[in-house]
């Protein structure tokens, strides 16, 4: 009986990593002609998602056989023994097989909570990325996940009014305090009052990507501009009570005040700088 449970792991494995590796050379079939597109809105995140996906049958396999081998593992050691040490072994194999049971279904746990939380994110992109697009008709042009390095800027609006570095972060509700909406967030001009509690969640963050992106527009296009920051929570109401460097503005709110900011640049400058953001932005395969 051992033995045939064995020969069905064996064969498990074979089928299953023989399934895996299909997947993996289909995605490398291409066409004749390959060209290179733009980065669309979350494309970081979509990229991880397809890994996170690609690697699922192999984390579904560790979570539901690990356990298992173990425990068959030991049995089969513990037939081979007499008396007490049969017992001790079997009970040893036993307590490894819950140890190891609960181990493989936190870690499955930790799988699923990423794989959720990048789509959350990709969503929050796209929805920011949706509300953006009007303003390509009022002279603007628009770049989603502009990769910096080590980081990437979510979104990036070039227009007559100026550069704008806008941050997203996609937050789930928690429960709302007394007296306080479950759907808004307040900037004080200091801190993010979010309905459970508060914290200063993304604003270092957006006014870093905010400076890096001006040096880095000084460096590749010669042009002095320092970009607005902007900090949005999709599917939130926001409201500010302050002024501030980094502006926390609900996703709808940012069209009008990208058309409200002075006409700082010319058509030149416009084109001179989007010219740059295209060419780092061009990188996706087909």
């Amino acid at each position: 009986m051992l033995l045939v449970l064995a020969l069905y792991l064996a064969a498990y494995v074979l089928c299953a990593s023989a399934l895996w590796f299909w997947r993996v050379n289909r995605r490398s079939e291409r066409p004749p002609a390959t060209p290179t597109l733009l980065r669309g809105p979350g494309e970081s995140l979509r990229w991880r998602l397809q890994k996170l996906d690609d690697a699922l049958l192999r984390h579904v396999f560790a979570a539901a056989f690990l356990p298992m081998t173990v425990f068959l593992g030991g049995l089969m050691l513990a037939l081979q023994l007499d008396g007490r040490a049969r017992d001790a072994t079997f009970a040893a194999a036993f307590l490894l097989f819950l140890g190891t049971l609960f181990l493989t279904g936190r870690w499955m746990m930790q799988k699923i909570t990423l794989r959720r939380d990048c789509h959350l994110g990709l969503l929050g992109e796209k929805i920011v990325a949706e509300n953006l697009a009007p303003l390509v008709a009022a002279g603007c042009r628009v770049f989603h996940d502009v990769p910096a390095g080590a980081f990437n800027l979510d979104h990036v609006v070039v227009g007559p009014t100026g550069v704008f570095a806008i941050e997203t972060k996609t937050r789930r509700a928690g429960r709302a305090l007394a007296n306080r909406r479950p759907d808004e967030i307040v900037f004080d001009g200091d801190q993010l009052i979010f309905p459970w509690g508060n914290d200063t969640f993304g604003l270092d963050q957006a006014r870093q990507r905010a400076a890096w992106l001006g040096q880095w527009i000084r460096t590749a296009a010669g042009e002095t501009v320092p970009p607005f920051a902007i900090l949005t929570f999709p599917g939130w109401n926001v409201a500010s009570a302050a002024a501030s460097d980094v502006h926390v503005l609900g996703t709808a709110e940012i069209p009008p005040f990208v058309r409200r900011a002075p006409v700082t640049l010319n058509h030149a400058q416009i084109e001179t700088i989007a010219r740059q953001l295209e060419h780092r932005c061009r990188d996706v395969e087909f």
